[in-house]
């Protein structure tokens, strides 16, 4: 039986067969301003409330702005503060210098982004299952390149599945070209991608291992306590 770890929508839960497979890479992919980000704080709070650990790579949002945006849905993550983490690899865009044990200084240099991952894991529990969001991977690729980023993601793929974690990646669409995205996929076991069709939006699930699932696609509006499936 393959274990499970909840998208913490129902609706799209009900599509996965329970949730996401535990140890697996998924990949969001859509244009902005779509959800993706929506559905990933969405997951990350689910699991705090599970009881798991969590960890949050911002890379297109400072930390305090990630937690502001969760908390305009009752998401408060100061609550899990002994098990969830932000890896802010943002604020070095503000010409400041910037401090703090989990502070990158730049997206460019990979090796301290994996360093500090591993920190950030050990510290919020090597016992509890973790869920970890990377936001987004399109502006890791800008700063580095795709090889040096595949490889990467391999890397940070392997230890959320030796934690029995799941990885969740967002990717604007039409900021790579297709080669490149096609690319990054590689690395996932699962994609669900997004469109806006005038104001409605909608996602599909292109592929997720270990799971029988259709194509079609699902209409979802984001209410005042997340996003939920039509």
């Amino acid at each position: 039986m393959v274990e499970r770890q909840s998208t913490g929508i129902d609706g799209l839960d009900a599509i996965l067969e329970g949730g996401f497979p535990e140890g697996s890479t998924v990949i969001l992919k859509g244009p902005p301003g779509v959800g993706k980000s929506t559905i990933a704080n969405q997951f990350i709070h689910d699991g705090l409330d599970d009881g798991q650990a969590g960890l949050f790579i911002a890379l297109d949002d400072a930390p305090d702005d990630v937690r502001e945006s969760a908390a305009d849905f009752g998401w408060t993550f100061s609550d899990f503060d002994d098990r969830f983490l932000f890896m802010d690899a943002y604020s070095w865009r503000l010409g400041e210098e910037v401090t703090g044990k989990y502070t990158i200084q730049g997206p460019s240099d990979l090796n301290q982004i994996n360093m500090t991952l591993t920190d950030a894991l050990r510290e919020i529990g090597d016992d509890l299952d973790k869920r970890i969001v990377i936001d987004s991977i399109s502006t890791l690729i800008i700063y580095t390149d795709t090889n040096s980023a595949v490889k990467f993601l391999q890397v940070v793929s392997a230890k959320a599945k030796a934690a029995n974690g799941v990885l969740l990646m967002t990717v604007e669409e039409g900021v790579q070209d297709e080669e490149t995205v096609s690319t990054v996929n590689y690395v996932a076991d699962g994609v669900i991608e997004f469109e806006m069709d005038g104001d409605t939006r909608k996602l599909s699930v292109a592929r997720m291992s270990k799971t029988s699932h259709s194509r079609d696609w699902h209409e979802f509006t984001i209410e005042d306590d997340g996003v939920e499936l039509v």
